[in-house]
């Protein structure tokens, strides 16, 4: 007899989502940091370990007609907490208003991990808003000085919003609950131009959010400004949200275009690869580097997406989980080393004889993300590129493996910074950044060198989805 089934696990995981919001709002009353770094810390283990079981017991059921519990929804679930455990981690060791970080962090972690869950158009829209307004004030908690970032970042979700519901306007009338799988049902929607337009929308909105090209113009600016810990959520979290929405909605609601948006997000993957990596190659602040670089494996994700197969969604489900960890592992020692004056390729030099093991770990973490092997993100990329040739997308996957040669040169130069032979004071690596480092060490060394796991699951997650 089971101890706990699947729909009591999954009233769970809403309660301990609802728990997790009424945690940090008592934060702002009892203010005490440790205590509120705790609660939230269980929490959100706890929260994953309820995901996992339900992914491991195959569990497929609607939850109040809202939330859509199956293999895909879990495995993002687990994936997106554990991420927010680490931003967490960040923002207890680096925040001076974590209280308030607290708070806000609950809300944008239910609609964080609403999205995934979503059974309607509706749904996606309220849990992206939910997600991305929070994330605006936790930039802006910091003074008149971040208000710039946080303006830009609210001001790009404003527009992806205001798309997103023209979008959904245009597929209403297909079903008035706005269902994903009763809109594809619906035998008239094949063929639509309104339709056709309809999709085209849905994609620049969440283009805008997930910062492919040519809408992200504003997102390095965003990134350079916000604090050290929201820069690796709004980019390790935020930005890999909004590509689990859009392939939600192509694989459901518009799978029958299939031909037409495997165009248009081929067409995307190229600029936005392209884009982020030669711009990448002019940046000397360390940070904007790596947000021209996050920008660049956003279009390396949606390889996968334009081949609009099985393995094509295994391997952005792989790639999405492997930048996840790398760029929060990158962006907590970029926060790290900015609090100590430390941002440019110039003042990286040395960091090696500075502080071994945080040049060593952020060694290994650019090289996973350059896919040398045998590193998780050389894994994720091989498996991006192989699943194109097997669409057919030969010169996709060409222009991947060229883009990854590329980024090679920027990698390259911050890594010969790091180990050039500079002697100055040593640098301490304080817990809070030691311990997430480590966490993300661990998953890109074990899962680049046995990747069986991790893809066995993915598997598991494209049939979901393409089994609806």
């Amino acid at each position: 007899m089971e101890l706990i089934t699947p729909v009591w696990a999954a009233y769970g995981i809403v309660a301990l989502a609802a728990l997790l919001v009424a945690s940090g709002i008592a934060a702002q009353f009892h203010r005490r940091k440790g205590v509120a770094f705790w609660l939230s810390t269980a929490i959100l283990l706890v929260l994953a370990a309820l995901a996992a079981y339900e992914f491991a017991v195959s569990a497929d059921f609607v939850l109040f007609g809202l939330l859509h519990v199956y293999a895909f929804s879990m495995f993002f679930a687990v994936l997106f907490a554990l991420g927010l455990e680490l931003v967490n981690i960040l923002s207890y060791g680096h925040s001076s208003h974590f209280i308030e970080i607290s708070t806000l962090l609950g809300f944008a972690a239910v609609g964080i991990l609403v999205v995934p869950m979503a059974y309607s158009l509706l749904t996606i829209i309220i849990a992206i808003e939910l997600t991305t307004v929070p994330s605006a004030l936790m930039i802006a908690i910091g003074g008149k000085r971040d208000l710039e970032p946080a303006v830009k970042l609210l001001l790009l979700s404003s527009i992806a919003i205001a798309v997103l519901a023209f979008a959904v306007s245009l597929v209403f009338p297909y079903d008035m609950q706005l269902g994903l799988t009763a809109i594809a049902a619906n035998p008239s929607i094949g063929g639509s131009y309104i339709v056709f337009l309809s999709m085209v929308l849905f994609i620049a909105a969440l283009a805008v959010e997930a910062a492919l090209f040519p809408f992200n113009l504003w997102v390095p600016d965003v990134y350079e400004g916000a604090p050290g810990n929201v820069t690796a959520l709004v980019a390790g979290i935020n930005k890999k949200v909004a590509m689990v929405a859009l392939i939600e909605i192509l694989f459901t609601v518009f799978i029958v275009s299939r031909p037409a948006f495997m165009a248009g997000i081929a067409v995307l993957s190229v600029l936005t690869m392209f884009f982020g990596n030669l711009a990448a190659m002019a940046q000397t602040n360390v940070k904007r580097m790596f947000a021209y670089s996050s920008i660049s494996q956003a279009g390396y994700i949606m390889v996968g997406v334009a081949a609009a197969t099985q393995y094509g969604l295994e391997s952005s489900a792989f790639q999405i989980a492997a930048h996840m960890f790398m760029i929060i592992g990158a962006f907590a020692i970029v926060l790290w080393l900015e609090e100590r004056n430390i941002k440019s390729v110039e003042d990286y030099k040395g960091l090696a004889m500075r502080n071994g093991f945080a040049g060593i770990a952020l060694t290994i973490i650019m090289l996973s993300m350059a896919g040398i092997p045998p590193l998780m993100g050389f894994m994720g990329k091989f498996l991006l590129f192989s699943s194109a040739i097997s669409a057919g997308l030969l010169t996709l996957a060409f222009i991947g493996i060229l883009n990854s040669f590329l980024s090679i040169y920027y990698y390259g130069r911050l890594i010969a910074a790091i180990y050039d032979r500079r002697y100055e004071r040593k640098l301490i690596l304080d817990r809070s950044v030691k311990a997430v480092v480590i966490a993300v060490l661990v998953v890109i060394v074990v899962f680049g060198i046995y990747p069986a796991p991790l893809m066995a699951i993915t598997i598991t997650v494209a049939h979901s989805l393409l089994g609806l």
